[in-house]
């Protein structure tokens, strides 16, 4: 094969692979169009999506508390189950005393002090009735009594004479009745100082409720800094970063006199105070308004009733009862909550989707026969990435600024445009 040939071969070879590589091409060109057409109009759903205006915040629980403490040191054996409910007069705990009695020993010496008085009372009443006009000269020296020991800050004695005072009082107004008070008092106190006796020498304890409520051993240290006598009285000053230095009495643990051991408290009935550290944030709240929290530490949803709103500088507290739920609660004194302003149940969308029309907010949309259309929206609220917008009313209708007649919103299944560039209302996408 001469020289000449073999070059117009190789010309021809080369024309053929240039043909192939431009077939290839133009079949990979073709290929990629509808991927280009696809991402330029890219579609979504609207979500349904539960919108909420919320305040983050704390609370400190408040609660209708008696808290029960050693009257001396010793040993105590529990008989109820933490978080259980006891009615009046049941058997909470035992002390087995150390050996240790002096609390109990100057409990009885006030005990036979206050019967050594009544007793007095008693025979002098027995004088007095014979003579009514020694009754006021009584009445005056008590007084003065009452007076001087208070002075001289003897205040036990002049709580005894006190209640000496109301008898001799009553017996101006009835003399017959005064018997009866001495009685019913020196009864009752001979009850108290036999049962003092009993423990001394028997060096047991026993613990009874003396209200129904829910019982607990864990004890905060805050149930008298946040007592519920005194909630009308807290302001945002009051409201203290709470330490946790809680301690739970267990069973046959040491106590000593005079420590907290266990609480009752009442679960009908219980409060909480929230911080607000901007007024402006609450300014829909009126007291006697509803108000809903929720949080990581509240059971789905709480909701109280607002009592108290207290102002200080643009700061306050919002004081809620609340008669639920306390079970979730009993043991628990701070909460990070939210207070849910409103909650409303509409659609979460791209913001990106979101454009203009003759002056409206709105989305396109490519019905089912590939014509855009561009639909109004409402929108709620909005962040970096969504816009919350609303479902409108049962027809899908919304009212727009500029127009008499409400006008049709995104509905479901609408698919939206997420890229409005170059988009117009009425062209047709594949």
């Amino acid at each position: 094969m001469s020289q000449e040939k073999r070059k117009q071969r190789r010309k021809r070879k080369k024309r053929w692979k240039l043909f192939f590589i431009s077939l290839i091409f133009i079949y990979l060109l073709f290929r990629s169009v509808p991927s280009l057409f696809a991402t330029a109009f890219k579609t979504a759903l609207p979500e349904q999506y539960l919108i909420e205006d919320k305040i983050g915040t704390e609370a400190v629980i408040i609660k209708k508390e008696s808290l029960y403490k050693a009257d001396g040191e010793g040993k105590i054996e529990l008989y109820v189950n933490e978080g259980e409910r006891v009615a009046a007069g049941t058997k909470i705990a035992k002390i087995t005393l150390l050996d240790d009695t002096s609390t109990l020993k100057q409990e009885l010496e006030e005990i036979d002090n206050k019967i050594d008085i009544l007793t007095k009372t008693e025979m002098d009443n027995e004088n007095i009735k014979k003579d009514e006009d020694k009754l006021v000269e009584s009445i005056d020296n008590l007084i003065k009594d009452i007076q001087m020991s208070i002075s001289r800050g003897e205040y036990e004695k002049a709580e005894i004479l006190k209640d000496k005072l109301s008898i001799y009082d009553g017996k101006q107004k009835d003399i017959g009745r005064d018997n009866t008070l001495i009685n019913q008092s020196l009864e009752n106190l001979k009850k108290k100082r036999e049962e003092v006796v009993n423990q001394i020498s028997s060096n047991i304890i026993n613990y009874f409720s003396k209200e129904s409520g829910v019982i607990s051993y864990k004890i905060d240290g805050y149930e008298e800094i946040y007592s519920i006598n005194h909630k009308d009285d807290y302001k945002y000053s009051d409201f203290k970063e709470i330490s946790n230095k809680q301690r739970i009495i267990s069973n046959k643990d040491n106590v000593k006199a005079d420590e907290p051991i266990f609480k009752i408290m009442d679960n009908f009935e219980w409060y909480m105070i929230i911080k607000i550290e901007n007024l402006k944030d609450i300014s829909s709240y009126e007291e006697g308004n509803l108000i809903l929290l929720t949080g990581e530490q509240i059971e789905d949803e709480l909701e109280g009733r607002i009592e108290r709103i207290s102002k200080d500088k643009g700061k306050g507290l919002i004081i809620a009862k609340f008669n639920t739920d306390f079970h979730h609660y009993y043991d628990k004194r701070y909460l990070n909550v939210n207070i849910i302003k409103y909650k409303y149940d509409g659609y979460r969308i791209q913001s990106k989707a979101i454009t203009e029309k003759d002056g409206v907010k709105g989305v396109y949309i490519k019905e089912i026969s590939g014509i855009v259309r561009f639909r109004p929206v409402e929108i709620i609220k909005e962040d970096d990435e969504f816009a919350y917008i609303s479902k409108g009313d049962k027809n899908y209708n919304i009212n727009i600024k500029g127009s008499d007649n409400p006008v049709r919103t995104v509905r479901q299944f609408d698919e939206i445009l997420l890229n409005t560039v170059s988009i117009k209302e009425g062209m047709i996408i594949d």
